[in-house]
């Protein structure tokens, strides 16, 4: 029997590991070395934390996995913190709708090091939030530690630091269409819910442990959003693949040889390729929105129907979710500042904060209106005896 492994790491900074598959299985914790010499050689799941996963949706009238993966960077440009060169994606076609993951690069790399470095087989890595439970009309909420983790669609989720549940949960609730309330897992260790009075709460249950909860979400995602696709695709080891390489190695010398021999019809090879370029861009346009009959500037064209595209979408909690991540991953970064309260009322964020100072202050509302691309208002600020009680209007530029 082929034994497989599922893994995570802990609040407290420890992996613990699961081994799939058996009736017997019990959960083991120590270092990632001590995980090495546990399970060998075997192949590994991991799953990545929900705070570093962005979970959206989008409607794009493309069909082929290759129109959705050209399509997308166009899709994603204004939901992004950052540029979308700099984020791996992971994408899922379900009917007319495309779900997809975003991760940076810099933190995807960062999770996997140390378990490449311990010398682990990771066959797969997931959101952490998509293996939790679902129940159509309900949320899922997993608190673990001092982080809680959401699913509330079957394909879409996130997580947030336990401080900020009282201010999200509702508004999640409210901003998503046909949602009843909270589905609460508590695990019996760690850090507790002390006050749910506020919550709209259908059921709670406390869990011995997480990990057997999540390995039934595991076997039921096949590969679907699994993370290590494209470069970060696990490479296939073993004596036996050089023979199966002897193909693949005859076919590049002989492609080298045929290169040598073509490099003096280099130009007219480049000025063919080109034509051949636009003739492609041109057909994926015209793939892409068949409505437009007539083709002047693809690229000026294809940003407008994607903007048009954007505001079609039906989902009424987007907006508030890309205004969150956004303001967050900044707030986050903040040391000093402490979320007093939250609201999203007519399309925009409504933060009441306490900094330190005005000039921290004024450095973080810069720092949003210039790398998140957000109008940032203040509407009014207060200077106390060590801080600055201040309310924030947060949009869209």
């Amino acid at each position: 029997m082929n034994e497989r492994y599922l893994a995570r790491w802990r609040p407290d900074d420890s992996v613990e590991w699961l081994l799939l598959d058996t009736a017997d299985a019990h959960i083991q914790r120590g270092s990632l070395q001590d995980m090495a010499e546990a399970v060998l050689d075997k192949p590994v799941t991991l799953l990545m934390s929900a705070v570093d996963i962005l979970l959206l949706v989008l409607e794009l009238p493309v069909k082929s996995p290759s129109q959705i993966a050209k399509a997308l960077p166009f899709a994603l440009e204004d939901l992004l913190a950052d540029e979308v060169e700099n984020y791996h994606l992971v994408s899922y076609k379900q009917q007319d709708k495309v779900f997809v993951a975003a991760t940076s690069k810099f933190t995807f790399e960062s999770y996997l090091a140390p378990f490449k470095a311990a010398g682990l087989n990771i066959s797969h890595v997931y959101p952490l939030a998509l293996c939790l439970p679902s129940q159509a009309q309900y949320v899922t909420v997993l608190v673990d530690g001092d982080e809680v983790v959401w699913r509330y669609d079957t394909w879409l989720g996130g997580g947030i630091e336990q401080t900020m549940l009282p201010n999200v949960a509702e508004k999640l609730v409210h901003s998503q269409s046909g949602l009843l309330g909270l589905n609460i897992l508590q695990l019996d260790v760690g850090h507790t819910l002390t006050d749910i009075s506020g919550l709209p709460v259908n059921q709670m249950d406390h869990i011995a442990e997480v990990l057997p909860v999540l390995a039934n979400g595991v076997a039921q995602l096949g590969q679907r959003f699994n993370l290590l696709v494209g470069p970060y695709r696990p490479a296939n080891t073993g004596p036996w693949q050089w023979r199966l390489a002897i193909p693949v190695v005859a076919v590049v010398v002989l492609a080298m040889v045929l290169q040598t021999g073509t490099l003096y019809y280099g130009y007219w090879q480049q000025k063919a390729r080109l034509a051949t370029i636009e003739t492609q861009t041109e057909a994926l346009f015209k793939d892409t929105f068949p409505d437009i009959k007539r083709i002047v500037n693809i690229k000026v064209q294809a940003e407008q129907q994607l903007a048009e595209l954007g505001k079609q979408q039906t989902r009424l909690g987007s907006q508030f979710m890309r205004l969150l991540y956004q303001t967050g991953s900044t707030l986050s970064a903040q040391p000093g500042f402490q979320l007093k309260q939250l609201e999203f009322v007519n399309d925009s964020l409504q933060l009441q904060l306490s900094a330190p100072d005005i000039s921290q202050l004024e450095q973080f509302k810069q720092q949003l209106e210039s790398n998140k691309a957000l109008q940032v208002k203040i509407q009014s600020a207060e200077a106390g005896q060590n801080s600055v009680e201040v309310h924030l209007e947060i949009k869209q530029k």
